[in-house]
């Protein structure tokens, strides 16, 4: 019989992995009920000397394993010595490689990465705040599109109206159809400028429409109403700008360029932080009331907090398109813009110094001449009106209240073209034609036929009727400006950008937007501005003096 220590070698080759011959794999086991022979004949041996501690044997398992495959047993990690495994297998687990198979083990599975971030896109929202209406166009700062927002309930058109119901609750002018016995607050911006548009308004759950705080608080939940809108409007129907993107918000208004060149400009700016203020963080408030409260509490904030609600001169943001095409030349610009409850009208010098472009402002005026308020003035339809039931109106009434409406408008063309030309004091009458063949054969000044015209924009939704267009070119004449300096007028109306998309607007007249598309832009990438009050009348040159003659004024003591 083979001896115990043998088997229990065998056993621990087969345990341990030791080095195996065929002789000791077809070695028996002995069977379990065995043992107590052995170890009789151990105790027989007890006269033998103790073996060292490195050759005494392990302790037997409780069960033996089961035979290892020999592609197993003849691997490299199998045949090494048993010791140097035990001694090396703590620094081995710690360094494991990401491939081995203890890495691949449930328990060292790495914790999932975090969440990326989405890449921001930057938006920008121009608001035309208009006296009647209010319309908004988004810029895509990235592609560098722009598109007209239907903030409208029906169309990108909203009334520019705060609906206040009996119990103080605030609406849009638009979705306040089943109010009962409401307060309609119209003309918000004039009312803001100081310069409010018809009577005054009753009292209102206690509190007065009229006052000023009442229409700071007013004109801010109107424009962070309409700002909350259109955001609304651009996530559900600009869904691809957005998708897997972080929206970065920002925001233009227009102020008329009189009013933005006076102290009625920190108004406008207070109740742009506002609102600002209200759309990003703060609710926007429901009742008046509320909006009164939020606005006193948000007020003392504007000066910690920095706002991307910025105000810009309506006519720099109408004429954006044109001064920024290629076919822009340098030189004197007049631009009115015909709104329902206004006329706004500047002139300005376009000035493009290779590349560098910059506008100057030399006058601006704004008067109650809309298609609404001239409307009103002469009994006709109260309420918003379009160019077409203008058109019939100004037909229908007596000459007299026609020639009035007609010389206030006279009048308000006359104040811009002649203030910027004595701000100006270069020669506007320049000849258009220059060639040899042209020979002047008289003496006296240059035909107005041959004169450079004047370059006067139309815009607004007032631009397409013909009575404002008949009476603003019947200016020239009426009030001589021939022999004032002025070159003939030549009306246009402002070009269609080629980066904008009138999808979402009803209408296709790229007029209406075009306000709303210059202030699309972010503030700081327009052109530079220079306001009125920068510039002052034109010194008037001296009178030549003759040699040899002694002027009257300087000698009219010694004669008289």
């Amino acid at each position: 019989m083979t001896g115990w220590r043998e088997r229990l070698k065998v056993l621990r080759e087969r345990v341990l992995g030791g080095m195996r011959t065929s002789a000791t794999r077809e070695a028996p086991m002995t069977p379990v009920k065995d043992r107590k022979d052995d170890s009789a004949a151990a105790g027989t041996e007890g006269a033998r000397a103790p073996e060292p501690p490195h050759q005494q044997a392990a302790p037997l398992p409780l069960a033996a394993p089961s035979p290892v495959p020999p592609a197993v047993a003849q691997s490299p990690a199998r045949l090494a010595p048993a010791t140097a495994r035990t001694e090396t297998k703590a620094p081995k687990t710690a360094r494991l490689s990401p491939t081995s198979r203890a890495s691949r083990s449930p328990a060292k599975v790495e914790k999932p990465a975090p969440p990326r971030a989405l890449r921001p896109v930057a938006i920008n929202l121009g608001i035309d705040f208009g006296t009647s209406f209010t319309k908004v166009c988004y810029r895509d700062v990235g592609t560098e599109e722009s598109g007209v927002v239907s903030a409208g309930a029906a169309e990108a058109l909203v009334p520019s109206v705060v609906v206040i119901s009996q119990t103080g609750r605030l609406y849009l002018g638009d979705a306040a159809r089943s109010v009962r016995s409401p307060v309609h607050i119209p003309y918000l911006k004039m009312r803001l400028a100081g310069v409010p548009i018809g009577d005054l308004l009753p009292e209102v759950n206690g509190v007065d429409p009229n006052a000023p705080e009442s229409v700071k608080a007013l004109s801010s939940w109107f424009l962070a109403s309409v700002i909350a809108r259109s955001q609304s409007w651009i996530a559900g129907n600009q869904a691809d700008r957005l998708k897997g993107r972080s929206a970065v918000w920002s925001a233009n208004v227009g102020v008329p360029v009189e009013h933005y060149d006076s102290v009625v400009l920190k108004t406008f700016q207070e109740v742009l932080g506002v609102a600002w203020l209200w759309v990003r963080g703060d609710a926007i408030p429901a009742t008046l009331r509320e909006a009164l409260a939020a606005y006193a509490a948000t007020l003392h904030r504007l000066d910690a907090e920095v706002s991307d609600f910025h105000a810009v001169p309506e006519i720099a943001a109408a004429v954006q398109s044109f001064v920024m095409s290629r076919e822009a030349l340098e030189g004197i610009y007049v631009y009115f813009d015909i709104g329902g409850g206004t006329v706004d009208g500047v002139a300005f010098n376009y000035i493009n110094r290779k590349g560098e472009r910059r506008i100057n402002f030399y006058s601006g005026k704004v008067a109650s001449l809309g298609l609404a308020a001239i409307a009103a003035a002469i009994g006709g339809a109260d309420g918003p009106i379009d160019a077409t039931s203008f058109e019939r109106l100004m037909t229908s009434c007596s000459p007299e209240k026609g020639s009035d409406a007609t010389l206030k408008v006279r009048r308000l063309v006359a104040e811009v073209i002649m203030t910027a030309k004595f701000k100006d004091g270069r020669d506007w009458q320049v000849d258009a034609i220059q060639n040899r063949d042209y020979e002047r054969k008289f003496i006296g000044q240059l035909a107005p036929s041959r004169m450079k015209p004047l370059i006067v924009f139309l815009g607004g939704g007032g631009s397409r009727s013909s009575w404002y267009t008949e009476a603003i070119s019947s200016t020239y004449k009426a009030f001589q400006h021939n022999r004032a300096g002025i070159p003939p007028y030549k009306l246009l109306q402002v070009p269609i950008p080629k980066d904008f998309s009138m999808e979402g607007a009803v209408s296709s007249d790229f007029n209406r937007f075009a306000i709303g598309y210059g202030l699309s832009f972010p503030f700081g990438e327009g052109p530079e501005i220079g306001l009125p009050s920068e510039f002052s009348i034109a010194e008037k040159p001296e009178p030549r003096k003759l040699r040899g003659v002694v002027d009257y004024a300087d000698s009219k003591d010694a004669f008289d």
